[in-house]
């Protein structure tokens, strides 16, 4: 498959230039957003219009009621005709302030809120599924909510979570800079020309991070005698990948990395404080073209202060294959490579 913005595949033979695959790409697929009648929901909409206002895509709103509910006072249509009749009145309370964006709106009877959102977004050959925070946790943390749990383990296209209390900040309703959670593996390569394809849209800047992590449990103690060196190895290694990568990079964005010591996780988690958007690869061991994440993609989740992005390692990823509207609009190529820093920096 091409990966746009990239000049090979993933398996190291040659791939065309990002404006040349964009060219012939349809328009964007649409944005899901799953709704309640809650402020998570309003998140969720907000982080929605602004992927959907920044790359010129369509919003799709769900709110997804029991199918075959049951009343202990009424018949079982009067009580299914009562459920649609309420989460159509969710779906006219939550689209109230889109700002100009296209959207639908749909209420939909499913067994399970998160099939339900997932069957909507095969059908609709959705660009992506934005959920709303979890109730708990402080405001503008992330912490995905049980239906984005879910999702984000199955999922068959990009995932976005909003943090607790997006809407009501109207300086996050840009994309400037966008955060890249960088390894030397295909699914930092699905990673990576996601944040392309969006930079090409809005002319945000890309800031790639490799971490370098210190060896776990017994492995430090089986390592200690030789561990500077080994560390030494693995960050001149990372860093030749990602200076590699960037050189790499064909599209005309804004793109710099460094290699950083300590826990990928709180690296990240650092990361999303000065980004817009944080953009993270699955490198969960489920089944090709699901989400499924890893222990490091579900840590920065709990910790990030930034929406992120989570692309499905081998799915058909949409944002990959965006381009800017006109070539005017993009930035010229300006690749850097920052020098590692260390714990003690």
């Amino acid at each position: 498959m091409l990966r746009s913005g990239l000049r090979t595949r993933p398996d190291g033979t040659q791939a065309g230039r990002a404006d040349d695959a964009a060219m012939a790409s349809p328009a964007p697929g649409p944005i899901v957003v799953g709704v309640e009648r809650s402020d998570r929901s309003r998140d969720a909409l907000a982080l929605g219009r602004t992927l959907a206002r920044a790359i010129g895509s369509r919003l799709i709103l769900v709110a997804v009621y029991p199918a075959a509910g049951r009343s202990a006072v009424m018949s079982p249509s009067a009580y299914a005709a009562k459920l649609e009749a309420e989460a159509e009145a969710t779906l006219e309370w939550i689209a109230r302030p889109l700002a100009g964006v296209s959207a639908s709106s749909r209420a939909v009877s499913c067994t399970s809120v998160t099939r339900g959102l997932k069957d909507v977004a095969e059908a609709e050959g959705a660009l992506a599924i934005v959920v709303g925070p979890s109730h708990h946790g402080v405001l503008g943390q992330v912490i995905p909510g049980s239906v984005g749990e879910r999702l984000l383990h199955s999922a068959s296209c990009p995932v976005a979570v909003a943090p607790r209390g997006f809407w009501s900040d109207p300086a996050l309703g840009r994309i400037r800079r966008i955060g890249l959670g960088f390894v030397a593996t295909p699914e930092a390569d699905e990673a990576l020309c996601a944040a392309i394809g969006i930079a090409l849209r809005t002319g945000a800047a890309i800031r790639a991070v490799s971490v370098v992590e210190p060896p776990a449990g017994g492995a430090a103690l089986t390592f200690s005698l030789h561990y500077d060196e080994l560390e030494r190895i693995a960050r001149d290694d990372l860093t030749q990948s990602l200076q590699r990568t960037i050189g790499d990079v064909t599209s005309p964005v804004e793109i710099s990395g460094e290699v950083v010591d300590g826990y990928a996780d709180d690296e990240l988690a650092r990361l999303s404080e000065d980004v817009d958007l944080l953009v993270c690869g699955s490198r969960g061991r489920g089944p090709l073209g699901r989400v499924m994440l890893g222990s490091v993609s579900a840590g920065l989740l709990r910790k990030a202060r930034c929406p992120v992005l989570v692309i499905p390692r081998g799915a058909p990823d949409g944002f990959a294959h965006l381009r800017a509207p006109a070539l005017e609009a993009a930035l010229p190529p300006r690749p850097a490579l920052a020098r590692p820093r260390s714990r003690s920096s």
